[in-house]
């Protein structure tokens, strides 16, 4: 039986709705999951199925409201130092080595011995390991952030709108090493410039 353009729209959109369930980061989920709800509700429409139109276009809206809440909820931001010999930081460190030794091998993270925990709205949501020389460059080793925070919201918080813990650390400009795409695609984001091949600068006036 051959199949129409109406058949292969509902493939699409249940595409769009398979693919947002993929997602781990909450926002991407619910706009992927708007996106394909419409579609579907389309589709349903198409082949009068109104039901189905009207139980998506209700889900849509559910998208919406949690959007809305996410959005308008002002979130809290905060460094704090983390020590790096203690059971936690080697838990997390362990739970995350394979994303994190993308960034730094387990011979230079073994090194590290100074670290801030990134927190957001009170939970770990990522880890800085650096060192800083007496000209007040500090080099990042690793700029690590769990999979459900990665909107660049922490970066450009930290990096960008609320510099005070780079400033009273006399902080004045940050360099990082980038091989892997997505992390360079993160340090563009957040204001950082590329100026070798691989390497990534930012200053601060």
């Amino acid at each position: 039986m051959d199949i129409n353009w109406i058949d292969w729209f509902g493939y699409a959109a249940s595409l769009v709705i398979l693919v947002s369930l993929t997602m781990t980061s909450i926002i991407k989920l619910r706009w992927i999951n708007f996106v394909g709800c419409i579609l579907f509700a389309m589709f349903g429409l198409l082949i009068k199925s109104y039901p189905t139109a009207i139980m998506n276009i209700g889900i849509s809206f559910i998208n919406i409201f949690y959007l809305y809440n996410i959005y308008k909820t002002k979130e809290e931001f905060k460094l704090i130092e983390a020590d790096t010999s203690s059971p936690y930081f080697k838990h997390f460190i362990e739970v995350n080595k394979k994303d994190i030794e993308k960034q730094i091998n387990e011979v230079e993270l073994q090194k590290q011995n100074k670290g801030l925990y990134m927190l957001r709205n009170n939970n770990i949501a990522g880890i800085l390991l650096g060192e800083k020389n007496e000209e007040g460059t500090f080099f990042i080793k690793v700029d690590f952030v769990t999979s459900q925070y990665r909107d660049y919201k922490l970066g450009n918080y930290f990096y960008n709108e609320h510099t005070e813990y780079l400033e009273s650390n006399g902080i004045n400009k940050l360099i990082t090493i980038a091989t892997e795409q997505s992390h360079k695609v993160y340090l563009k984001k957040v204001g950082f410039r590329e100026i070798e091949e691989n390497k990534f600068m930012k200053e601060y006036n």
